[in-house]
């Protein structure tokens, strides 16, 4: 799923307007709709967000050394772990979602104008199994992917018959 392949403009295509989908399926959505799980076991839509925007912490963040530095070695942490540190499943919707957009905003400022073998840049990656190389499309490319299948998830909890919560 996240490594399904997209050309650069591919990737920064999703990137720019994924963000923009989720604003329009969360568009003027109840706070109890927003922050409840449509059933047991199932996340809410803030959970999806919080989610979202621990994986675009630690992929974006990747992706910014890789730009920065010269074939730096980046100790990966699990998207999961990271959450866990921070407090956005706590958060309203509304304010982590601009924080959210901000973040993607500050991403976007640094792909857009990256020359084509600039997203061929690549880091060492440690702690998770042995060491990897993983370039800047190859994360830019699991974030677009995985927020992909996340906007649909988003669809889906939206119109979701159990999810009559407000």
């Amino acid at each position: 799923m996240y490594d399904r392949p997209l050309a650069i403009d591919q990737v920064l295509l999703q990137l720019t307007e994924q963000p923009k989908a989720i604003a329009e399926l969360t568009a003027g959505l109840p706070r109890a709709r927003l922050h409840q799980s449509p059933s047991r076991g199932e996340w809410s839509l803030n959970d999806v967000l919080a989610h979202l925007r621990s994986c675009a912490d630690m992929w974006g963040k990747y992706i910014a050394t890789i730009i920065a530095e010269e074939r730096p070695t980046i100790r990966a942490m699990n998207p999961t772990t990271w959450i866990k540190s921070t407090n956005y499943p706590e958060l309203e919707f509304a304010p982590s979602f601009r924080a959210f957009t901000r973040q993607r905003a500050g991403l976007l400022a640094l792909l857009r104008p990256l020359p084509t073998a600039g997203w061929s840049r690549s880091a060492t990656v440690t702690g998770a199994g042995r060491p990897r190389e993983r370039t800047v499309l190859e994360y830019a490319r699991w974030l677009a992917n995985h927020e992909r299948s996340h906007v649909k998830h988003i669809g889906r909890i939206v119109t979701s018959p159990r999810s009559d919560l407000g």
